[in-house]
């Protein structure tokens, strides 16, 4: 009886080293590797190491030439860089010295580079088709015309605001612009104006759907803000105030080259690029940065993460 009570005690402690193992969150993510590095797995077996390479407890990193060069990275965003010939349990790495990173737009992606090892997943693919564009497809910087998602009514006071897209005071280079709204449930329509710095109306509509598409060249000019509002028009066919806000219009050839240089980020890799990205978003310079991303993208196809921050950076712009 005491035989058989030890062997199920052993089976279970085995079965619950085993879920674990299963269910384990790797330890470090392989952001760049360059020369002969590999790795040896709690299990055993010998394999090669990539980009994206997860290393978990138990597993040994072996660089095996005097060129190796890799860099790994931990859950909180901060990371090793390792150079040389040597070899390294995920433990002795885990005791090691870390460089913070700071830079938001490489903290995205870290945050989204940590995703599929946390929750991988299950049938669809990163890259597959999401929203109707497929991402491994070469990208077009002009965004498509979508239907609009039903909304439900809202039933809030009438001097609620209710735009969703733009955000306030949103600056952007593209020729046309999307504003959407949610929809009221005792509004008929929805009157919408835009307005010059001198406050000369520039493009007025009134509809009865929750969005509108307005394309700026010709009334338009870039490098000038322009105001706008939102009114509701109610049964009885009066107006009533909804929001405003404004928008900055940007004129790419006058805004770029006055932008500060990136300072180059020791990590190397995509690290500069995605930083120059994030400045060109933030001064409005959005084509360009479009196709910085447009070209990154392409430069590396096999990148799950990049083509989910993209995707991110088009929602963000083409809402």
């Amino acid at each position: 009886m005491q035989h058989s009570s030890t062997i199920r005690l052993l089976l279970a402690v085995t079965l619950f080293q085993g879920l674990a193992t299963r269910g384990q969150s790797p330890v470090f993510g392989v952001y760049f590797a360059s020369g002969n590095i590999k790795y040896s797995t709690a299990r055993g077996g010998v394999r090669p190491v990539g980009s994206h390479t997860w290393l978990n407890a138990g597993d040994k990193l072996m660089l095996l030439d005097n060129i190796s060069d890799i860099t790994l990275f931990a859950r909180d965003t901060s990371y090793v860089r390792l150079q040389g010939k040597a070899n390294y349990t995920v433990a002795q790495l885990d005791k090691m010295p870390r460089t913070r990173i700071r830079d938001t737009i490489m903290i995205q992606y870290f945050s989204l580079f940590w995703e599929d090892a946390i929750h991988p997943p299950t049938s669809t693919p990163t890259n597959a088709p999401q929203s109707g564009a497929a991402l491994t497809t070469p990208r077009t910087p002009v965004p498509t015309s979508q239907t609009p998602t039903p909304r439900t009514p809202v039933a809030a006071p009438r001097n609620a605001s209710i735009v969703l897209a733009p955000r306030a005071g949103y600056a952007t280079s593209l020729d046309s612009l999307i504003f959407r709204w949610n929809n009221v449930s005792w509004a008929r329509k929805y009157f919408l104006r835009l307005r010059n710095p001198d406050g000369r109306l520039c493009y007025d509509t009134v509809i009865a759907d929750t969005e509108a598409i307005i394309h700026f060249p010709g009334h338009m000019p870039s490098g000038n803000t322009y105001t706008w509002a939102l009114d509701i028009v109610g049964e009885s066919g009066r107006l009533q105030f909804a929001d405003s806000g404004h928008i900055i219009l940007i004129n790419e050839f006058a805004v770029i080259p006055h932008l500060p240089s990136v300072p180059t980020d020791s990590i190397g890799g995509l690290a500069a690029i995605l930083e120059r990205i994030e400045q060109y978003e933030y001064a409005g310079c959005i084509k360009e940065a479009e196709a910085l991303f447009f070209r990154l993208t392409n430069d590396f196809p096999d990148d799950t993460t990049l083509d989910k921050l993209y995707l991110v950076f088009r929602r963000r712009n083409y809402f």
